[in-house]
C-alpha cells in the first residue's frame, strides 16, 4: 500500500440500500464465508448469498459498474467496524471526536487572562484571571488505501482465497496511516513549540529511569498520568518495575503476578501509578530497509508520549463519517483498483501542549 492512491476515471461506489437489517445480514454472512468460519447457523440464507455473489462477481469481471459497487460495499462494511474499533485508541491520546459528514471539526479550547495569585496587602487590588473559549475549525485529511478486488473469485465461488487477506491489511494499513498522521501532529505541534512551556527530553541510547519518572513527576501535578508508545520503549520501563535499589545492590522483586502479565502480554500495564498504553506499530510490508533487515514501521518507535488521564487535552481528533469507496485504474500500474477512503484531522492547540509530554531519542 501506497501512502498516495491515486486512480484514473474513478467512479464513487454508491449503492441505495432499501432495507439495512437484511443488508448487515448479508454482510454478516459474507464475512463468515470470507474469514471461513461456519455457516450452518445461517441455513438456507448462505446458498442464497452465494449464489448472488457468484453472479455479481461474473458480471463486475465484464466492467458492470453497479456489481463492482455491490461487491465493494459488501467489503466496506466488513472492514470499517473493525478499523473504527481499532481506532479507540485515540481517545487515550486526546478527545477523540466521531462526526457525520455534514458536520465541520470544530476545536472548543480555552485559555486564561490575568493569571497572577499573590499575597494580599491591606487596601490592595485584588487580581482576578478569566477563561476565555475561542473556537475554530479544521481541516481533515484522507486517509486511503487500496486493494484490486480479484472478481473471478467471486464468480468462481473461491471465497476463502486472498479477499479474507486483503480486507485485513486495508484494515491494517488505514489504521496505522491514521495514527502516524495523528502521531505526525502532536510531533509537529511540540518540536515547533519556542514561545510556550514545554515539557520535552531527549534521551541517546534508550530511555533512562530518571528521564521518565521526571517527567511523570510533572505531569503528575496536572492529574494520573498515561505513558503510550511503541512495544520496544515500553518493554524498558516495564523492566524497571522487577527491581529495587537498595545502597549499592539492586534486588528483583518481581510477583507472581507481573510475572504471568508479562508472560501474557509481553508488559506490565503499569509503572509507579502511570498505565502504560502500546501504540501498536507493525511493519509496512510494501516498504523493505535499503539493507533488507527488515521494514519500515508506520510511525517512528523512539518516542514515548505522556498524557494525563481525564482531562480535557490538547490534543483534538475527529473522524468525519465512515469509509467511502470508489473504483477506478491504478495511475501506476494500469489495473482496476478499489480506494478506500476515511477523513480525519487533528489539532494541537497553541499554548496548551505542556499538557502533553514528551521523551525522544535524540537525531544523530
Amino acid at each position: 500500500m501506497r501512502n498516495s492512491f491515486e486512480l484514473n476515471n474513478a467512479t464513487r461506489d454508491d449503492i441505495h440500500i432499501k432495507d439495512m437489517s437484511k443488508f448487515k445480514k448479508v454482510v454478516e454472512i459474507c464475512s463468515a464465508l470470507f474469514q471461513g468460519a461456519d455457516l450452518t447457523k445461517y441455513g438456507k440464507a448462505t446458498d442464497k448469498v452465494v449464489t448472488r455473489l457468484k453472479n455479481l462477481g461474473g458480471r463486475a469481471e465484464n466492467g458492470d459498474r453497479r456489481s463492482i459497487s455491490e461487491l465493494n460495499s459488501y467489503v466496506k462494511f466488513i472492514i470499517q467496524p473493525k478499523l473504527l474499533e481499532s481506532m479507540k485508541i485515540f481517545s487515550f491520546l486526546g478527545n477523540y471526536k466521531e462526526l457525520s459528514y455534514d458536520q465541520q471539526p470544530i476545536v472548543k479550547t480555552y485559555n486564561y487572562d490575568g493569571i497572577d495569585a499573590r499575597v494580599q496587602a491591606s487596601g490592595s487590588d485584588v487580581s482576578f484571571s478569566s477563561r476565555n473559549w475561542i473556537e475554530y475549525p479544521i481541516t481533515t485529511r484522507t486517509i486511503s488505501s487500496g486493494m484490486a478486488v480479484n472478481y473471478r473469485e467471486f464468480k468462481s465461488g473461491n471465497f476463502s482465497g486472498t479477499i479474507a487477506e486483503e480486507i485485513a491489511q486495508i484494515q491494517i494499513d488505514m489504521n496505522n496511516k491514521a495514527v502516524s498522521y495523528v502521531l505526525n501532529v502532536l510531533d509537529k505541534a511540540i518540536k515547533e513549540n519556542t514561545k510556550y512551556v514545554k515539557f520535552y527530553s531527549e534521551y541517546s541510547d534508550a530511555p533512562t529511569q530518571a528521564l521518565v519518572d521526571a517527567m511523570v513527576a510533572k505531569m503528575r501535578k496536572m492529574g494520573k498520568v498515561g505513558i503510550a508508545g511503541d512495544f520496544s520503549v515500553l518493554s524498558v520501563i516495564c523492566d524497571w518495575n522487577g527491581y529495587k535499589t537498595v545502597g549499592n545492590a539492586t534486588l528483583p522483586f518481581y510477583s507472581e503476578e507481573q510475572v504471568n502479565e508479562i508472560a501474557r502480554a509481553g508488559l506490565n500495564g503499569f509503572y509507579k501509578g502511570t498505565s502504560l498504553v502500546e501504540l501498536e506499530n507493525p511493519y509496512n510490508y510494501t516498504k523493505p530497509l535499503s539493507d533488507k533487515s527488515g521494514f519500515e514501521t508506520y510511525y517512528d518507535s523512539d518516542k514515548l508520549y505522556f498524557t494525563t488521564q481525564g482531562s480535557n487535552s490538547p490534543l483534538n481528533i475527529f473522524r468525519r463519517g465512515g469509509i467511502t469507496t470508489m473504483t477506478g485504474n491504478d495511475i501506476e500500474t494500469g489495473t482496476v483498483k478499489t480506494r478506500f477512503d476515511m477523513e480525519i484531522g487533528a489539532d494541537v492547540v497553541k499554548g496548551r501542549e505542556f499538557e502533553i509530554g514528551m521523551i525522544a531519542k535524540k537525531k544523530a
